[in-house]
């Protein structure tokens, strides 16, 4: 899937390149944003242990990342794990990119953990934070709504985005 998707994780990261150099959209929103459509692409990748992947794999449908490369045997019930080990990896390092461009005295941007808001696999329904501790459902509501997009933070990104200059406009020569 990476190697499918470069092309899209590649345009998605100059695209926050030029809203974090434009410096318009609060890092707090930022991160929410990453929060949420995050901890949503890690159930991109399928469940955990699936059976689907397994037998992808073995009629050719589906490889490993590496496989080329691959020095030992697929361990075909858990490729999907795999594949979003390899994602989880990507992710990091291009946050640490975005980061160099985050202020001085600024909290840094990060990756919601693993367990946090998953709709499949073995952490699904669960009360994860989304920094990967396990809370008591009401803290976890209370903590979903401190950790995803509000309406307000809704309203505030569309009066952003309705201003010019909200995204740092690519020179050309």
């Amino acid at each position: 899937m990476l190697k499918e998707e470069f092309f899209h994780m590649f345009t998605g990261h100059t695209g926050l390149t030029r809203i974090l150099r434009a410096g318009k959209i609060p890092l707090p929103i930022v991160q929410k944003y990453f929060n949420k459509w995050l901890s949503t692409a890690y159930d991109l990748f399928g469940t955990d242990h699936s059976s689907s992947a397994n037998w992808s794999y073995v009629w050719g449908l589906k490889g490993r990342f590496d496989e080329h490369e691959a020095k030992i045997p697929a361990d075909k019930n858990k490729l999907n794990d795999l594949a979003r080990d390899h994602y989880l990896t990507e992710c990091a390092k291009l946050i640490d990119q975005l980061n160099q461009l985050v202020p001085e005295g600024q909290p840094k941007l990060y990756a919601p953990h693993l367990n946090f808001n998953r709709s499949i696999g073995e952490h699904v329904g669960k009360t994860y934070s989304v920094t990967g501790e396990l809370l008591s459902p009401e803290e976890y509501k209370k903590h979903l709504s401190e950790v995803l997009p509000t309406p307000d933070d809704e309203r505030i990104l569309s009066e952003i985005i309705n201003e010019k200059n909200w995204v740092t406009q690519i020179q050309t020569n």
